[in-house]
Formats: C-alpha cells, structure tokens, sequence
C-alpha cells in the first residue's frame, strides 16, 4: 500500500481500540449483574496476572538453562545495537512515545461506556452493541496486521538474531497458558478458559473485548482486567530483574507489552540489544494473541 495510507495506520489502531473498549464498556453499563460483581472480576483478575508473570518468567528460565547459554553470535549481536537511541531511531514500528496517555486513554473509553449504558443506553438497541463491535474488530484486526506487515526491520532483525530470539515469546507463552488453566480450573472455569485469559500476554485492549465477544463478557471483564494488571506488574519487575536478570528473562513479565508500552522503560533499564529483543518478543506475542485466544476458546 502507498506510504500516505501506510502512515494512518497508528492513528486507525487507537481510533479502533478506543471504539472496541467504548463499547465493551458499553456491554459492561447495561448488564446490572456484572457492574455488581467488578470486585470479584478484579480479585480473579489478580489471580491471573500474577501467576502469569510468574510462570511466564518460569517458562523462559527454564529454557535457557536447557540450551545452557546464549550461542556467542547472539552475545555478539546485543553489543552491537545502540540503548543510546530513541525507540523510534531502532524500529520502524508503532510504539508509543508516552505509553501512559495511551493507557489512559484506554481506560477513559471503558469507563465513559460504562456510563453511557448505565445511564443513557436504550435497553431496546443492546442487539446493536454485538455487531458495532464485530465491525470494529474487523477494522482493528486489519489495521494492525498492516502496521505488523509493514515492519521489514524487525523482520530482518529476527532473521538476523537466530531462532534462539524466541525462546522467550515461546517460554511466555508456555507459562501464561499453564497458569491461566491451573486458576481457571481453581475458579470453576474449564482450562480451556483461563487459558484464553492470559492468553492476551498483556493486550488489554483486544484479548478482554474478543473474548467478550466470543464467550461472555464476565469472562472477557476478567482478561481485559488480568491483561492491565500484568503491565503493571511488569513495570515495577522490569528495574529489580534488570539488576541479574538475563534479556530474555528481563521481557518475560511484560508479554505483548513488550512491544510497545513498556519498551521504553527496558531499553532504559535493560543493556544493550534490550530493544531488539523486547520489541521481537513482543511482536511475536502480539502476533499470537488473534490466533490463540479464539482456539483456546474452540472458535476458531
């Protein structure tokens, strides 16, 4: 596609997300039963989160050791990537350069639309809100494999580092899928449920409105929850494992995060190379999450 369409696809991806998490906010206002049950969502949403992170860090731990240490043509690689560069100067990608506005700007969605079908939205039009986002979710699904397609960079970068550069997508994915179906059998899910939940690896603002959307929105409520609080968590690890933590250890909190709202902060805290290594972890994840939450879910 022509560069002038190309350069929308940042602005099309938040317009998308912040419609996709209007109306799920939406979904959330109008159904009396949930808006009354938000605490134990966000209790279990900890639940999730947390053992996520933990077996996540599990996971790319235990891979390492098996391959024992990093072969020296990965070692030689993340000396050679400059921590002194802006993110935007390494990659051609997406991130964001305030990752917080973003995360606020999220979150203002959901809660706007929470009101707006609390106080405002006609019980007779709720049969609309599953199709406004339907189409909503198509669009943002296509603005975001435009925005990953056209990242020839990392691309190149990936096939440069070597197959051992996804270890750590494949031990976070590992772990995250392991604890979502150990707390969702503990819940009374099935595990094919809990899995679906952590399977959003940190992407709030798709993994908890596709679920929503493909199962229950009690269910997507508690990914979309689950998913805020693994960024957070990731972002008070990220300076402590920084200190002994390897690279690839150092992104395993972080998930599809990794990519773009906690870059930033491990290229600051990380040594360098970190931002090779986090943004490919990141869009591999990222790259999974439209996949594999529908399987887990037997829609697919």
């Amino acid at each position: 596609m022509p560069q002038r369409v190309l350069a929308f696809t940042g602005q099309g991806m938040t317009a998308g997300v912040v419609f996709l998490l209007f109306t799920m906010g939406l979904r959330l206002g109008v159904d009396q039963t949930i808006l009354s049950q938000l605490g134990q969502y966000g209790l279990h949403a900890l639940l999730y989160s947390s053992l996520s992170v933990l077996m996540s860090l599990v996971g790319v731990y235990m891979l390492e050791k098996i391959i024992n240490k990093r072969s020296s043509s990965e070692k030689q690689y993340l000396l050679e990537a400059d921590p002194s560069q802006s993110t935007e100067e390494q990659f051609n990608g997406s991130q964001s350069a305030h990752p917080y506005r973003m995360t606020v700007l999220i979150l203002g969605a959901v809660l706007v639309g929470m009101f707006t079908g609390y106080a405002f939205f006609p019980g007779s039009a709720q049969n609309m809100i599953p199709l406004a986002t339907s189409a909503a979710l198509d669009f943002t699904l296509f603005v975001v494999g435009m925005d990953l397609g056209q990242n020839r960079t990392v691309w190149n970068q990936m096939f440069r580092m070597g197959w051992r550069v996804f270890l750590a997508p494949f031990g976070i994915m590992i772990g995250s899928i392991l604890a979502g179906s150990l707390v969702g059998v503990l819940l009374g899910y099935s595990w094919r449920e809990g899995a679906a939940v952590c399977a959003g690896f940190g992407w709030y603002s798709l993994s908890g409105v596709l679920i929503s959307n493909l199962h229950s929105v009690s269910l997507g409520t508690t990914a979309f929850l689950s998913n805020i609080f693994r960024e957070i968590l990731s972002i008070l690890l990220a300076p402590l494992l920084a200190r002994k933590a390897s690279p690839l250890l150092l992104v395993a909190p972080g998930g599809a995060t990794t990519m773009d709202s906690t870059l930033p902060l491990l290229v600051s805290v990380g040594p360098k190379g970190m931002g090779v290594i986090a943004f490919v972890s990141g869009f591999t994840l990222t790259s999974l999450v439209p996949f594999l939450v529908p399987l887990l879910l037997g829609k697919l």
